[in-house]
């Protein structure tokens, strides 16, 4: 007899990864599709890993992390070290941070666009996703109308995202302060993904941790995209006290622990200034404007940070996978189709501006070449 299904066999497909399987055989590609940045990471973090394989740091870390890397991490996150958990990428603070609050048969409001990981995690802890619209009319933003209308007796916790992806979507102060009192009016938890902190081109960042609640409070985030160090694997998660315990027993039947190389590398991150983060900064809005310069009238809200741009591509009657496909058969240009991100982001392609600047006009033209 054949076994029963099970939950892992209906996880969504990710059109991030089809793209990108579809582009891996073709020659020539211009990469607009991955979402992390070009640049090597900086020197320092890498001596400082060598220093500590050296020194013998080669063995596992507590659950929670390296005490001396989540004393550096509360210090930057302004909070108590006992908060602190340290996780396998940001991706790992977001599995621990859902898993310690949801259980089959709960909701979570997540946002519509916003990164497809958020459905696929909700979906293996058996919750039900409930989409709140971001439309471009609000500059992918959500209305607190429709955060207020769709929580319900269910609903045990709201998912947001600043600077966002795929649109680069900043929060303003007010609208975080008002998703913060909503949280603790109704008993909800608040999971905040701010991996893309460092990444802001104007206007400032400004954390759901900054306006208390701190019992009803997730923070993730990472060394991931603000010292381009994707592979090194490592996040941090910033949890309500009482939920600190539960987010470091899940490390142990999951990662056990992040690679205690990688976070003394996150260490010499953390210690070696910010002048690596601004420049890399500084890179991704010069190349932000060269997107906004070339396909200005298809990008309906100008990205304040991360390194996405969302662009619009409803006049060709197109669906948005299709349009990817196309693009990537008739100009060699891969991007990620916009249904990836919800169903109402259909009539978008997500490009990311990670390449470097000559491949990336070459790409860019293209893309407005074929919308017409």
């Amino acid at each position: 007899m054949k076994p029963a299904s099970t939950r892992a066999e209906g996880l969504p497909r990710s059109a991030i990864r089809e793209i990108m399987i579809l582009a891996a055989g073709r020659p020539e590609v211009i990469h607009l599709e991955v979402g992390e940045p070009d640049a090597a990471t900086p020197l320092h973090i890498i001596e400082g890993a060598f220093e500590a394989a050296r020194k013998g740091w080669t063995r596992y870390a507590p659950n929670a992390g390296l005490p001396s890397l989540r004393k550096r991490v509360a210090a930057r996150a302004k909070v108590t070290e006992d908060r602190i958990v340290i996780t396998t990428g940001a991706v790992g603070g977001l599995f621990s941070a859902l898993m310690s609050v949801l259980d089959p048969g709960d909701e979570i409001l997540i946002p519509d666009p916003g990164w497809p990981n958020y459905a696929a995690i909700a979906h293996l802890a058996g919750a039900e996703v409930v989409r709140f619209p971001m439309p471009a009319s609000r500059g992918f933003l959500p209305d607190m109308a429709d955060i207020r209308r769709l929580t319900t007796a269910k609903t045990k916790a709201i998912l947001v995202n600043t600077p966002g992806n795929p649109t680069g979507a900043l929060f303003p102060p007010r609208l975080m302060q008002e998703l913060v009192e909503h949280v603790r009016a109704n008993g909800l938890y608040l999971v905040s993904d701010e991996v893309y902190e460092d990444m802001v081109f104007e206007g400032e960042h400004v954390s759901a941790g900054s306006f208390g609640a701190e019992e009803n409070m997730f923070i993730v985030t990472g060394a991931s995209k603000s010292f381009a160090m994707t592979g090194w694997r490592l996040g941090w998660l910033v949890c309500p006290p009482q939920l600190a315990g539960v987010a470091t027993a899940l490390q142990e039947p999951t990662t056990s622990c992040a690679s205690t190389i990688s976070q003394k590398a996150g260490e010499a991150a953390l210690d070696g200034g910010e002048a690596a983060v601004r420049d890399l900064c500084a890179k991704f809005k010069r190349r932000r404007d060269l997107a906004v310069e070339i396909l200005r009238k298809y990008i309906p809200v100008v990205p304040a940070g991360a390194f996405y741009a969302f662009v619009d591509i409803s006049h060709t009657g197109q669906d948005s996978l299709k349009f990817c496909k196309r693009l990537l058969a008739e100009k060699s240009v891969a991007a990620v189709p916009g249904i990836t991100f919800g169903p109402q982001s259909d009539r978008y392609i997500r490009i990311a501006f990670t390449i470097n600047d000559a491949d990336l006009r070459k790409g860019l033209e293209r893309i407005a070449e074929q919308l017409g």
